[in-house]
């Protein structure tokens, strides 16, 4: 129910002011008004983000667009609290879920947000390593994203790169993405991705998304401090001035007594 009058008052605002749903699409900066109609006709909710944006777009009061979206009753309530956020690019989550060989805790991991920064950081890996490359020599690559993805790489480089045109495409980018490769699998402990781009064992390209360096910095970083550990009687008596002989001497002394008191013992 809150969905629809969520979607009606949108729907009503949009039509007060003579916007179609191309006209809002076109000012959230997607390609089409296809995720808008979504929304009105209760088929899909926004994110608390996207929500404010669309006030904002049709002079809304955005408190009243959040209350609706969160108005239920107590028990529902409580559901929306304890149940994972939607995901912010459902779509995309789905292809890289559909495809990862360690299903279980990945999933788990990408529940915790709309986007989180391992779906983040699995997502620029696939892109940079097979989708980017395949869009440069694959002709049969779907042809309008094709040229909107390069139009962007041309304007803001590979980081500016917007993941909801991968969204709105989904519909002709996901059979041919999962063209391009068999599956993903990343290992937690080493930060490694490991993707199979065909049923062979061997052929699986190991990217680590951490460089060695940086990786051997923060272990370093992690170890005990050698200066923090407990000082010895040798260190205790350099302190006091001894020179390493004398030390040597004192230290010698002190095991022969050692070794005779567990003989009389």
């Amino acid at each position: 129910m809150r969905r629809n009058r969520l979607g009606a008052l949108l729907k009503g605002r949009r039509k007060e002011r003579k916007q179609t749903l191309s006209d809002v699409g076109a000012a959230l900066g997607l390609a089409n008004g296809n995720f808008i109609g979504m929304v009105e006709r209760g088929e899909r909710m926004p994110s608390d983000e996207r929500l404010l944006e669309l006030a904002e777009i049709l002079e809304l009061d955005g408190r009243e667009l959040m209350a609706l979206k969160y108005a239920a009753t107590r028990a529902e309530a409580t559901e929306i609290l304890l149940a994972p956020p939607e995901p912010a690019l459902p779509r995309m989550r789905k292809l890289l879920l559909g495809t990862c060989d360690n299903l279980a805790p990945m999933r788990a991991e990408f529940e915790r947000g709309e986007r989180t920064a391992l779906e983040r950081v699995v997502w620029r890996a696939l892109l940079e390593y097979v989708v980017l490359p395949a869009f440069d020599s694959d002709r049969y690559a779907p042809r309008r994203l094709k040229d909107r993805i390069n139009k962007e790489r041309k304007k803001n480089g590979v980081e500016g790169l917007d993941p909801w045109r991968f969204e709105e495409e989904a519909e002709s980018f996901v059979p041919w993405a999962m063209g391009q490769f068999k599956g993903w699998r990343f290992d937690l402990p080493t930060l490694v991705l490991h993707i199979r781009h065909s049923d062979s064992a061997k052929d699986v390209s190991s990217i680590p998304l951490m460089d060695r360096e940086l990786r051997a910095r923060m272990l370093e970083s992690a170890m005990p401090d050698p200066e923090a550990r407990t000082p010895t009687l040798g260190d205790l008596l350099r302190k006091e001035g001894l020179t390493d002989a004398d030390v040597d001497e004192i230290l010698d002394l002190v095991e022969f007594k050692k070794l005779r008191a567990a003989r009389a013992g």
